[in-house]
């Protein structure tokens, strides 16, 4: 590991906090919309209806999360990597 320069480790980390934390933002924020606003189950859903309103899946707070993190990142780029 020595080989590996600190730039690689630091996009390293970039790459995987710019996935991750969105996602895990966006799945706090279903989570809490969940608690608030529980879903209702519907005489005429069915079974299978049901439990695809409940399963989240990975891009739906992925995106949520990218709507609420895009103008952090944009601010941060702007400021302090535009010129690295």
């Amino acid at each position: 590991m020595e080989r590996v320069s600190d730039e690689t480790w630091y996009a390293v980390l970039i790459f995987f906090s710019l996935i991750i934390v969105p996602f895990l933002i966006g799945l706090a924020i279903f989570k809490v919309y969940r608690k608030v606003f529980p879903y209702t189950h519907s005489e005429h859903d069915s079974i299978v209806e049901t439990l695809n309103a409940k399963r989240l899946g990975f891009f739906r707070p992925f995106l949520i999360g990218w709507i609420v993190c895009g103008p952090i990142v944009y601010w941060f780029y702007r400021e302090y990597l535009q010129y690295v």
